[in-house]
């Protein structure tokens, strides 16, 4: 394992000059039109529902699978631009668990080197959930009216995204690009969108950013479902609900960021001081401003149990998020433990940075995957100050720290349109939101729009 996330990595390398893109009679970068060639254009490359609702299936969860359904079927923006392979894809998916096509879907990094063919090719591209169809123009031009062109794609659920301002070429005619975007999918790969207007380029970030929010968001909702629907089966669930006071420790499987391998670690789970919590708690209760800031504890990996003598792997200092991920099938909630964590990341005693850690607790001799996972998660509610907790849980779905925030009582999910994304990137025009900073303005745009 390196040195803090791949995902980091791939976003801090430097770019590299890039050949000029090409300008063609058709490309849009001619003609924003490509002068009425639009019949090639395929119909959006919306999947079958992903997930069939059982009669069985508890009441809590039944509108969290619809939705999960819509989401992935729901047609987020679609259009031209230029695509360059920056740094080398991988085409390693044995950790991708959706329907399309396997073969198909670039998704892990390999070595996070520059590309051996960076050359810019012109793609009709839609974003359909979180999954990125791309079609080579050229060959939807060339194909007739009942020849099909096979598209690729890419996955976006865990990628990182940045607006670039200028990026340097090899040509003197053309020596700067402007409305660039830089996608990182997995591992330490890199892809640069080229687009004809900052319109175009502002447009496709609020889309992919809305996606992922919505995603997020909806896996939020079924933990919450989960835990109101099931947790009531577990013996002792109200001794596992109690505030936690002292350090939870088990072994679980560990992936610092989509695209780094598995690996096994002790994990300790440590709560916020005791006597500077009850300090804190004490001020917030006579409605003071906290003189120190809000307390927190930490989630430290290890690769012993003996932690004593031992430096961790990795420290997570921060979380805005934890949730359990989906596993894609209703018969496999019961033995799923994946929970994805959100927040600040150091490895090997490097300074905390942005990103994710998917997580799967040990399971026991006669204890459920479900049971493990809550043993996991409201721990680490208590220790990042989430959802409500060390507290209640926050169930109200107004309340933006609840995990059914925003949930609607209708069939349609989701209050925000791209336009209304759109409006907060031009705001935010010096490009210093980190994805906290996105995850709670989105979430307070979603509050103003219900």
């Amino acid at each position: 394992m390196g040195s803090s996330s791949s995902r980091e990595k791939a976003k801090s390398t430097p770019l590299s000059p890039v050949p000029a893109p090409p300008v063609t009679n058709n490309s849009p970068y001619c003609t924003p039109s490509r002068n009425g060639h639009t019949s090639s254009r395929p119909l959006p490359n919306v999947q079958p529902p992903l997930l069939n609702v059982k009669h069985e299936t508890p009441p809590e969860l039944q509108p969290i699978f619809t939705f999960l359904s819509n989401h992935s079927r729901k047609l987020y923006t679609e259009g031209y631009f230029l695509k360059l392979t920056d740094l080398n894809p991988g085409m390693s998916i044995k950790t991708i668990h959706h329907p399309l096509p396997r073969t198909n879907i670039n998704s892990a990094g390999i070595d996070g080197k520059p590309h051996t063919d960076r050359q810019w090719m012109e793609c009709f591209a839609q974003l359909v959930g979180t999954v990125l169809s791309l079609w080579e123009a050229a060959a939807l031009d060339a194909a007739g009216e009942s020849e099909e062109v096979v598209p690729t794609f890419l996955n976006l659920t865990d990628a990182s995204i940045r607006m670039i301002d200028t990026l340097p070429t090899k040509s003197a005619d053309t020596p700067t690009l402007r409305n660039v975007l830089a996608i990182s999918t997995a591992g330490k790969n890199r892809y640069l969108l080229f687009f004809n207007s900052h319109h175009s380029l502002t447009q496709w970030t609020a889309g992919i950013r809305l996606a992922l929010f919505e995603l997020a968001m909806l896996q939020e909702a079924y933990t919450g479902a989960l835990i109101g629907s099931k947790c009531k089966s577990i013996n002792g669930i109200n001794n596992l609900m109690q505030r936690t006071r002292f350090k939870y420790e088990d072994w679980a499987r560990v992936r610092f960021a989509a695209g780094e391998p598995w690996n096994k670690y002790w994990a300790v789970i440590t709560p916020p001081d005791e006597k500077s919590y009850q300090k804190w708690k004490k001020e917030i209760k006579k409605g003071k401003e906290p003189r120190e800031p809000l307390v927190l504890g930490n989630i430290k990996f290890y690769a012993t149990k003996k932690t004593k003598k031992a430096t961790p792997v990795a420290t997570i200092t921060k979380a805005y998020s934890c949730y359990a991920i989906y596993p894609q099938s209703e018969a496999l909630i019961e033995h799923s433990t994946l929970v994805k964590i959100e927040g600040q990341l150091s490895q090997n005693a490097s300074e905390p940075r942005e990103g994710f850690v998917f997580v799967m607790p040990d399971t026991h001799p006669s204890v459920s995957g479900f049971e493990m996972m809550i043993r996991w998660l409201f721990p680490t509610f208590d220790a990042f100050h989430l959802y409500g907790r060390p507290e209640r849980l926050a169930a109200d779905v107004m309340d933006m720290r609840s995990l059914m925030f925003a949930m609607p009582r209708e069939a349609k999910y989701g209050y925000l349109e791209v336009a209304d994304v759109a409006h907060l990137i031009s705001a935010d025009k010096q490009k210093i939101f980190s994805e906290m900073d996105w995850r709670r303005k989105l979430k307070e745009l979603t509050l103003r729009k219900m």
